[in-house]
């Protein structure tokens, strides 16, 4: 089974020397700032204090009560650490109307991961006499900020080591206070803290780096990536200068041997490169068309003005799906799975859900179709980290220094005043600060309530974003046999779940790996499969790709890592948060503008390379130095 990024709060333990507890754990170990949240003993009993006759009707009203409290109290049943059973004349025989509601409490939205301590009381009676079931559970909510430590529990740049888990508290007050640790937050807090303004970084989840998410394998040396992979040295000079800056090596992308494509039909060519497949053997109309829907979206994003929105014709301010029907092209089905496989790889996103305006200036971007597509000189895809992406995080959070980047602490409320914001965690910690830099997803601010409220054209605008629905799964092995076999590593489909893939592996560490995408559509029904079916079905997806005499070596796998990034949260998706039709011409202009106090940041807001490591350094460079050149002339009220 897949390992998720795993909460750092929380640790279950089973003994060896006991029998496998199966449903519930041994231990829990609970480390680091959080809330305990106690509840008194939930029963059974109805609103209008009735009671139900049966002793399972009683135990699932009384889980429904208990889930109920725990929402009351800002936990939820994945926060449970311990459970608490009394039980009226107890027996066996009843066991299955005690564990079914409890397991489903538990499982049927969270997945099976969580197996709280439980104890089981039998009593001959409780306090309401028709109660025969009373559960009471003890939930732990990391609702209090802490300060990012490295993974060896040290604070960064040889600080003392954290001693009894007493942790510096942060500033009440602060020149500038930074609202999430991905690339944009952490370059836009670095920015600030280097004018010598006192910056606070807070990050809602438990590690820094947002979209990147570096991984050292358990079945051997290397780092694999379940995040943002690849940089340039030629067309991204920000976030290259980075891996300068702090050392860190780069390695060229492998680019020796042939593609792997499916088409609609399912039939399954191989080809030097992404221009020269074969769409049709037979049918040259078909193939003239895929070409020329190519050859229009890469002339049309070359046309756009990434900085002046309202330039976009109005007529063809529609979907993807609609902009393709006006090229007269999307009425054939290759045509149709094909821009269906552009947007969701692109963007994550349906044809039919994705502006034609947005899906070209994100690509404009990107310096070109041709470019987001590729790897060498030019391509989105050009040098991997060796250390991986994370390890650039982790150099800038360490430079910030130790009690100034805090994970833990989502945001509930901003509050400005005519000079200065307050912003108060979701745990109750208050910060006052000059100026506060937003750098989380735009489908996050949602989760903000913000006094006053932001601007209607930014409002409309930001509740208005989709994130990607995007997955990514690496598959390592002892071999890289599809390299033996003249192959590339790139795998692509118009049929799934398998949408691309690439090579990820590093020689020198024998970690070889391909890491494969599902994104859009398909991403969404393969979310829906447990873990091990979600695996399966992308290994025998790319056992069908290569053919029976390469389908023994697929199935031989060292180890499976993914995430399903539409399901972590505080980010909700990857790699971006796409706008439908009719927003960017009326309101682009607002995505960046400050709001008194309060500037945004974020990947999604960059100019150049939306949604990549290159594009979220620079847009918190640019709000860093919005910030800094108020701040530094001595008006905190100038914007």
């Amino acid at each position: 089974m897949s390992p998720r990024i795993p909460p750092p709060d929380i640790t279950f333990v089973d003994s060896p020397a006991l029998p496998d507890p199966q449903w519930y754990s041994h231990a829990a170990s609970i480390n680091g700032a959080g809330r305990l949240i106690f509840t008194s003993g939930q029963v059974g009993q109805h609103k209008d204090g009735s009671f139900p006759l049966s002793f399972g009707d009683q135990v699932k009203q009384a889980v429904a009560n208990l889930a109920d409290v725990l929402r009351a109290a800002g936990a939820a049943p994945r926060d449970v650490v311990q459970l608490r059973f009394y039980c009226v004349d107890w027996s066996m025989d009843i066991g299955g109307d005690l564990v079914t509601p409890v397991l489903a409490l538990l499982t049927e939205t969270y997945g099976v991961t969580y197996r709280p301590l439980t104890t089981l009381v039998p009593v001959p009676k409780l306090a309401f006499p028709e109660a025969k079931f009373e559960i009471e559970a003890v939930a732990s909510v990391g609702g209090l900020s802490r300060p990012w430590v490295l993974a060896d529990g040290h604070l960064p740049n040889g600080a003392q080591t954290l001693v009894a888990n007493r942790f510096p508290v942060p500033a009440a007050e602060v020149d500038v206070l930074v609202v999430g640790g991905g690339f944009s937050g952490l370059m836009a807090a670095y920015e600030c803290q280097q004018a010598g303004l006192k910056t606070v970084l807070l990050e809602a989840r438990h590690r820094v780096g947002g979209r990147s998410c570096s991984l050292a394998l358990k079945s051997g040396p290397g780092v694999i990536e379940l995040g943002a992979t690849w940089i340039n040295r030629t067309t991204q000079p920000a976030v290259y200068a980075l891996t300068e800056k702090f050392g860190l090596e780069t390695a060229e992308q492998y680019t020796t041997g042939q593609e792997i494509f499916q088409g609609l039909d399912g039939c399954v060519t191989k080809v030097p490169d992404p221009q020269s497949r074969r769409i049709s053997d037979s049918d040259p109309e078909t193939t003239e068309k895929v070409q020329k829907l190519f050859h229009l979206i890469e002339e049309a994003a070359n046309q756009q003005d990434i900085r002046k929105w309202d330039s976009f014709p109005e007529h063809e301010d529609v979907t993807v799906a609609e902009w393709v029907t006006q090229k007269r092209l999307y009425d054939n089905a290759t045509v149709r799975a094909q821009c269906q496989h552009l947007t969701s790889a692109i963007v994550g996103r349906e044809p039919h859900e994705t502006g034609a305006q947005y899906f070209l200036d994100y690509i404009k971007s990107g310096c070109g179709l041709t470019s987001i597509i590729s790897e060498g000189e030019f391509g989105a895809q050009s040098l991997k980290v060796k250390k991986g992406t994370s390890s650039i995080a982790m150099a800038l959070a360490s430079e910030i220094g130790p009690g100034n980047v805090f994970v833990h602490s989502p945001i509930n409320t901003i509050v400005q005043y005519r000079k200065g914001a307050t912003v108060t965690t979701t745990g109750g910690q208050t910060f006052t600060a000059k100026k506060v830099i937003l750098a989380n997803p735009t489908n996050t601010y949602s989760n903000i309530q913000f006094s006053p409220p932001l601007p209607a054209a930014k409002r409309t605008l930001v509740s208005r974003t989709k994130p990607g629905v995007y997955a990514k799964m690496v598959i390592s092995y002892t071999s890289p046999w599809w390299r033996t076999a003249g192959l590339v590593g790139k795998f692509s489909s118009l049929l799934g779940p398998i949408c691309f893939s690439w090579d990820t592996s590093s020689v020198p560490d024998q970690q070889y790996s391909l890491a494969f995408f599902i994104a859009g559509e398909r991403a969404a029904k393969w979310h829906a499969l447990n873990a091990l079916r979600r695996e399966e079905a992308v290994i025998e997806h790319l056992a069908t790709l290569v053919g029976p005499e390469l389908a023994d070596k697929v199935r031989d796998v060292l180890e499976v890592n993914e995430v399903e990034w539409t399901k972590e949260e505080y980010i909700g998706g990857a790699p971006t948060s796409t706008i439908g039709p009719g927003l960017l011409r009326k309101y682009g202009a607002e995505l960046r503008t400050p709001f008194r106090d309060l500037h945004f940041a974020g990947g999604e807001l960059a100019f150049e390379w939306k949604g990549y490591l290159e594009g979220a350094v620079t847009s918190g460079k640019r709000a860093a130095s919005e910030v800094i050149d108020v701040l530094k002339s001595g008006d905190g009220s100038k914007l």
